[in-house]
């Protein structure tokens, strides 16, 4: 759910407890994230997808030059002191008032709005009601948002909860649609839950809706909402919605005290997510596209190859001359040979000069033969890079956490999939194996291709090493610390070793196993990719971790 003004009325009273104190900075991390720092720090998110105002830790400072907003802001306001926090209505708009001294004009104020409106997210700087700058300026046939102009609110047209006093006897439409028509301040989901709580489906008509009881549920949330904490709900581990009061609906709530706390909780989960599934989807595609470019060159090769297979023709042609210079030597143009190995008549060109031309088909055969040996080679390298590439992609299919993508995302300018970063300073980042134990005997399995090298390095030549036959995969280890591994346990890992690789999906999987001291890595091979001998082959179901 988007903060609602429901939601964001807690926060701006927790945000009061601000005022009179001075702003001493104002940071701006990324192109949308603002932070006022006062004795604490206040974060503006302009995101579109979960735009929101919160108390919050400050992040480290960007390297980037701060906009030329940022700039004018702390012209503007820093070290001003804060007046007063309030919000227009119940909506989505809050307004910050400083006041500063002014060597010309003596003290000044100037009021900061932050408007949390989806994709028409803003942060207005306005004095004497006429705007002085924005993050940004805007022109539509509604409004205009650029220096100079008067700042006008976006008028809601509905009721807060806390002036309501009746419901409307009669409307036309669902209870839904005449709620969120009517109430300040509240989203669609709270709008459902409000009327889930009161008893009523939301699509009900509004004529069948029994107010009474809507009066009362109405009175209850408004009690909630004049307290401070509100609520996160989770799936798992996960937080999948946070509210301002009690959702009827949603499961395994968890209350925090403060506002801030809990929508950070929950905007903390949503920007991870958000973070992870940019960066897969950006990683995947670098693959993709490498993968159909190795893909049309070993189309285009095996053709060239395909073509290479002449040369046993020429080479022929040239043998038939020279076996028969001696009958040929006043002969020119097509004559007919008879190939002393088959028996078989041959027309062969000779030209104006047979031995010349015996030369030229000789030529012609070394050619081929020399272009065969390198596109044969040139089509195994590619072979092996295509492997490689399905590898990868595998890794980054099944990445859990944006730790494993920011080393399969280092693997990659490694091996040069990705530029090198040069601007910014690159963080190295290593994250753990996927880890399990069964029967006592621990089970590591690799993430990506790093992690599966370093699985290799790190284990003991006694250790039981398993991937999946043939197909891309994680690489599996079973710890054995010098013990014999039971039949049950070579099974659970074999079947993780197929549920971490392209087969996972499959019924049945064939699985390689074989001790660590079997494996080993080829000089410059790419990441993960191994040889391994004396191994044996085990054919399971495959299966992944739980959570």
């Amino acid at each position: 759910m988007p903060v609602d003004g429901v939601l964001l009325h807690k926060i701006v009273r927790e945000l009061k407890r601000l005022e009179g104190q001075h702003l001493h900075q104002i940071y701006q991390p990324t192109s949308s994230d603002y932070y006022l720092l006062f004795e604490e720090s206040v974060r503006v998110c302009l995101r579109p997808d979960f735009p929101h105002v919160s108390i919050a830790k400050k992040e480290r400072a960007s390297e980037k030059m701060p906009s030329s907003f940022t700039m004018f802001l702390r012209k503007e306001l820093k070290g001003a002191k804060l007046l007063e926090v309030f919000q227009v209505g119940i909506d989505r708009t809050v307004g910050f008032v400083f006041e500063k001294f002014d060597e010309i004009e003596g003290l000044v104020r100037k009021t900061l709005y932050v408007e949390i409106m989806g994709v028409h997210s803003n942060m207005v700087l306005t004095k004497d009601g006429r705007i002085l700058d924005a993050h940004k300026r805007i022109v539509t046939r509604k409004r205009e948002i650029l220096p100079g102009k008067e700042y006008v609110l976006f008028p809601s047209g509905k009721v807060s909860l806390f002036e309501l006093v009746e419901l409307p006897e009669r409307r036309n439409g669902s209870a839904k649609e005449v709620l969120m028509g009517l109430l300040e301040g509240f989203s669609s989901v709270s709008v459902e839950e409000l009327l889930r709580r009161s008893g009523h489906d939301p699509d009900v008509g509004w004529d069948e809706v029994d107010r009474e009881k809507l009066l009362l549920t109405l009175a209850e949330v408004k009690e909630e909402i004049s307290k401070d904490e509100v609520y996160v709900y989770y799936e798992g581990s996960h937080p999948v919605e946070v509210s301002a009061f009690r959702f009827v609906s949603f499961p395994n709530p968890r209350l925090f005290r403060s506002a801030s706390e809990g929508l950070n909780e929950f905007v903390r989960w949503k920007e991870e997510k958000s973070t992870f599934d940019n960066l897969k989807r950006s990683l995947r595609k670098v693959v993709e596209d490498e993968l159909e470019r190795v893909e049309d060159l070993e189309e285009k090769l095996t053709v060239e190859l395909q073509e290479t297979r002449k040369m046993d023709h020429y080479k022929k042609l040239a043998d038939l001359i020279v076996q028969n210079l001696w009958t040929l030597e006043n002969s020119s143009g097509k004559v007919t040979l008879v190939d002393w190995e088959t028996g078989e008549e041959v027309e062969v060109d000779v030209g104006k000069d047979p031995s010349q031309k015996a030369q030229e088909y000789y030529e012609i055969y070394k050619k081929l033969k020399r272009k065969r040996e390198v596109v044969k080679e040139r089509l195994e390298e590619l072979e092996r890079e295509r492997y490689y590439l399905s590898q990868l992609l595998q890794s980054i299919e099944d990445a859990e956490d944006v730790e494993t993508l920011k080393e399969i995302e280092e693997e990659m300018r490694e091996t040069g999939l990705m530029k090198e970063k040069t601007k910014e300073k690159v963080e190295k980042v290593k994250g753990g194996f996927r880890e399990v134990t069964y029967k006592g005997f621990k089970i590591l399995i690799g993430k990506n291709n790093k992690q599966n090298d370093e699985l290799v390095r790190t284990s003991s030549k006694e250790d039981l090493w398993l991937h999946a036959h043939e197909i891309p995969g994680a690489h599996v280890v079973v710890r054995t610390g010098g013990r014999e591994v039971p039949e049950d346990v070579l099974e659970f890992a074999a079947s993780l070793a197929a549920g971490y690789s392209k087969g996972k999906d499959s019924g049945k999987v064939p699985v390689d196993y074989t001790l660590v001291k079997h494996v080993r890595k080829p000089r410059n091979a790419k990441p993960g990719m191994v040889l391994y001998t004396d191994y044996k082959t085990i054919v399971v179901r495959p299966r992944r971790l739980e959570g």
